[in-house]
């Protein structure tokens, strides 16, 4: 081979190596651009999943606040009625008292 071939050999080793940079070049971006995209999208997933998991955490706590809501109200319910009960018989023997005091002050 003669020292024309040889450069030439040479130059077109050259651009083949450049041809070769270029395309991994264009591979790495390509595979950054795809790695970017997948994270995001990751991302938004996670993202969604938590807000799915924290409004299901909090329906339960409001569940769980009604439930506890409803059976200090119905406790308290039960206790106004024990003591409407109780005063209304308070009232039976006031007025029996009233009454029998009266009858006494009209006998006397």
């Amino acid at each position: 081979m003669n020292k024309a071939e040889t450069l030439l050999e040479i130059k077109r080793t050259e651009a083949e190596i450049g041809g070769v940079k270029q395309a991994a070049e264009r591979e790495r971006e390509k595979v950054l651009r795809d790695a970017r995209r997948e994270a995001l999208e990751l991302q938004e997933q996670l993202r969604r999943q938590a807000e799915e998991r924290a409004a299901a955490i909090l329906k339960q706590a409001d569940d769980s606040i009604a439930k506890e809501r409803e059976a200090i109200l119905a406790k308290g319910r039960k206790e106004a009625e024990a003591l409407r009960a109780a005063g209304m018989a308070n009232v039976d023997r006031a007025v029996s008292v009233v009454l029998t005091k009266f009858q006494g002050a009209l006998d006397a």
